[in-house]
């Protein structure tokens, strides 16, 4: 595991497990209701070192999804394909999940890759940019619950993925958190004030 890679891993910690934890329940229950199994043909990428929760076609669609939804090209942002997001995802997010989430969200993996397949004849990972871009869209505005969780869902995997990795703050003008900044205490969770 490669030293920026387990900087990443470091911010994603430091989140808050309570809102991890419940956007990760919601999309593993949305997962739920979904069906199918990703085919082996999907897999056109080897899968990168330090991938070691996902398969390789469930890597192959999160990756595409990265692809689709992560377009730095054109702006200052640092290119998803110069940091170690899948790696990041892999290691931080999916592997720390409780294993009936993790197992409702794989399945939603393979319930979103042959989600275009009635629209466009092919799974999520053969779709051209255009395609692949209008189906998250059409998912994400869609009435079907988890067709918009998973669409959504899956989206801020890999966008938290993304900007957990420290060189992708600096075209922001971000320094990273003040608390480490300023060596300020956690109070852990303090109750709100009342009035």
């Amino acid at each position: 595991m490669s030293d920026q890679t387990k900087e990443a891993i470091d911010q994603i910690n430091r989140l808050s497990r309570r809102s991890f934890l419940k956007a990760a329940s919601g999309l593993a229950v949305a997962a739920s209701l979904g069906t199918g199994l990703l085919g082996a043909a999907n897999a056109f990428a080897a899968v990168p070192e330090g991938i070691k929760v996902m398969s390789a076609s469930e890597y192959q669609v999160m990756h595409r999804l990265m692809q689709v939804t992560l377009v730095t090209q054109g702006t200052g942002l640092v290119p998803a394909s110069e940091i170690p997001v899948m790696q990041t995802l892999d290691a931080a997010l999916l592997a720390t999940m409780e294993p009936h989430i993790l197992e409702g969200l794989k399945g939603g993996i393979a319930y979103f890759n042959d989600g275009p397949r009635a629209e466009y004849g092919q799974p999520f990972v053969e779709l051209s940019d255009t395609q692949a871009a209008a189906f998250c869209d059409t998912w994400a505005d869609a009435d079907e619950v988890p067709q918009r969780a998973l669409a959504m869902g899956l989206k801020k995997l890999v966008g938290l993925a993304y900007w957990a990795n420290p060189p992708t703050w600096t075209p922001l003008g971000y320094g990273g958190p003040v608390t480490e900044k300023w060596k300020l205490e956690s109070l852990g969770n303090a109750p709100l004030p009342k009035s």
